[in-house]
């Protein structure tokens, strides 16, 4: 009853459409998604436990959608996973062939605002994708992605992910289950 209790609570603080959940594949244990987001194709897509989708992003799931646990994904992302055919095609500028990519999105993924994610991507363990990067190849975990088309740009302290793996110290579960808030830093570099 407590976990009904706590999901409904869930849902209802973070105005989280219903409609937003039905016909998923798998929409795991304490994900928000807003509702404002646009999933379609949900017959395809498999959400994590412990994910967070933010407001006005649009997800085209026709080609196959795997988003791990613990994923958070920022406002206005936008993740595609099929493309038209170009090449070959006997039409211009494209014809009716469809060509499906799933993309697979591995757990503790960090998405930036205005991230774009194109077909046939693997995003590895515990990525940080920048705002606004077009990630158009996969990239191995830890990576750090920016740019136009994204490239890699740095990479995660793996032995700090690690550990904070191993003390069950992901944010947005704690932030549900330990009401953990925010803290504000000024950073002067």
């Amino acid at each position: 009853m407590m976990i009904f209790i706590h999901k409904l609570y869930t849902l209802l603080r973070n105005k989280v459409s219903k409609t937003s959940l039905k016909n998923l594949i798998k929409c795991g244990v304490g994900t928000q998604i807003h509702f404002s987001t646009k999933i379609s194709y949900k017959k395809k897509v498999s959400i994590g436990d412990y994910v967070y989708i933010g407001p006005k992003c649009n997800f085209i799931g026709r080609g196959g959608l795997l988003i791990g646990d613990h994923v958070i994904i920022a406002p206005e992302t936008t993740i595609l996973t099929s493309l038209h055919r170009y090449r070959e095609a006997d039409m211009v500028p494209y014809d009716n062939v469809e060509l499906l990519k799933p993309v697979v999105i591995e757990k503790c993924v960090w998405i930036g605002i205005r991230a774009i994610i194109m077909p046939g991507v693997t995003i590895g363990e515990g990525s940080i994708v920048g705002a606004g990067a077009v990630v158009t190849k996969s990239c191995p975990p830890g990576s750090i992605l920016g740019g136009n088309p994204a490239h890699i740009i740095g990479s995660r302290d793996m032995e700090d992910y690690r550990k904070c793996i191993k003390k069950n110290m992901y944010y947005f579960m704690n932030k549900q289950i330990h009401n953990v808030e925010k803290v504000e830093v000024c950073q002067i570099d």
